[in-house]
This record gives structure tokens, sequence and C-alpha cells, in this order.
């Protein structure tokens, strides 16, 4: 779909149930591409990396709701329970396969050592 036909598509506070939204045809055109370059192909196992990647942000904003919230001690600690049984859970599954390398407590402790010498914030404005 050309330029041309996406601006005739849209009309501000216009809908019919004749003609289809600029957004509607927006997505018609975005994806078969998509398709087309394998995105949306049977589940991979990357797929499940990343689901599990997604749960553990969700812990954390979990963590950030009980303080938010005002929940206590109890609930922020076991928020950040949940984040380390999922980030744990994940890094076993990819030493597992061989997508990460085992010695996490030690790449960790160097990477502590590293960040002691970093200046503040890590040269950075806000961190």
């Amino acid at each position: 779909m050309d330029s041309e036909t996406l601006q005739e598509a849209y009309v501000p506070g216009v809908e019919t149930l004749n003609s289809k939204h600029f957004f509607d045809r927006l997505a018609e055109e975005i994806h078969p591409t998509n398709v087309e370059k394998g995105f949306w192909g049977p589940p991979e196992l990357m797929d499940k990396y990343v689901a599990k990647l997604c749960l553990i942000h969700s812990e954390v904003s979990e963590v950030m709701e009980a303080l938010r919230k005002s929940q206590g001690t109890d609930k922020v600690t076991e928020e950040f329970a949940d984040i380390l049984i999922r980030l744990f859970d994940l890094y076993g599954e990819l030493v597992e396969v061989g997508e990460a390398d085992p010695g996490l407590y030690g790449i960790m402790y160097d990477k502590m050592e590293a960040n002691a010498s970093r200046p503040p914030k890590h040269g950075n404005r806000w961190g």
C-alpha cells in the first residue's frame, strides 16, 4: 500500500461500517511482511526464553507496586524472591542448553570489582 492510499484511508474522526480504519489498513500492510520475514512461524525455543524474561520483568514491576502501595517489607522481600527464582530458573536452563556459561558467581564477583572501580553513576548523569 503506497503512502497516498494510506493517506486516503485516514480521515480523522470518521469510521464507517463499510470502510476500514487507517490502523486496520496499516495492520494489513505490516503483518504480511512480518510473516514473510519469519516473525510469525512456529514457536521457537527462543520465544520461551523471551517469555521467561518478561515474567522476570513482571516480578520487578511487582516489587515496584509493593513499594508504591506500601505493602510492607514482607511483600517487597517476597517479590524479590520471585525475581530470583525466575532468574535462576532461566539461567539454569540457558546453561543446560549452552546459551550461558556456568560460573555465574565468579563472573558476578568480577563484575562487582569492575563496577567498584568505575566513576560515580558510571559516568552518566543519572542511574
